[in-house]
């Protein structure tokens, strides 16, 4: 069920090989489905980080990233879909069917908007203040953004893979 080309990269990325970029743009998907199967971390979240950079998110395509992401534990790609639609809510009701949105994540969504909001608010104090308003004092673990959660883990050598929840 693995494509024979695909399959070639992950034996090569597991033998200390690398997936050259083109090949994880072109494939980004793939490699994530099969370095998934396969418990190949570091692979997937390379191919994730590629597929982000080179989707452009829409709400016509909004909801296929979200169930994607949600199936494949894509934690990073979760979170930017799901910034996506805080960002562009007004456009999102009008245009997306939630009928297949997934209840486990109500949160996340939650935890989005809530981070889309502090934003707006940040930006107008400091344009109308001129003082920075940062509370944050970055132990907040339940609105920390999934790459600074990925960091803190890798730094204590834990897995970095996974849903929020889990990290």
């Amino acid at each position: 069920d693995v494509k024979p080309d695909i399959f070639q990269y992950m034996l090569g990325y597991v033998y200390g090989g690398s997936v050259p970029k083109e090949e994880l743009m072109t494939h980004a998907k793939d490699i994530i489905n099969a370095a998934d199967k396969y418990s190949i971390v570091n692979l997937k979240l390379e191919a994730e980080a590629v597929y982000l950079n080179s989707t452009i998110f829409t709400v016509d395509n909004a909801m296929d990233n979200l169930l994607y992401a949600d199936a494949k534990n894509c934690a990073l790609l979760k979170e930017t879909v799901l910034d996506f639609l805080a960002e562009n809510s007004t456009e999102a009701i009008n245009n997306i069917s939630f009928a297949d949105f997934p209840g486990s994540v109500v949160k996340d969504l939650m935890i989005a908007f809530d981070r889309s909001k502090k934003r707006i608010i940040q930006d107008h104090c400091s344009d109308s203040e001129g003082e920075d308003n940062d509370d944050d004092d970055g132990e907040d673990y339940s609105l920390m953004r999934v790459s600074e959660l990925r960091r803190k883990l890798d730094g204590k050598g834990l897995d970095v893979d996974g849903s929020r929840e889990a990290m």
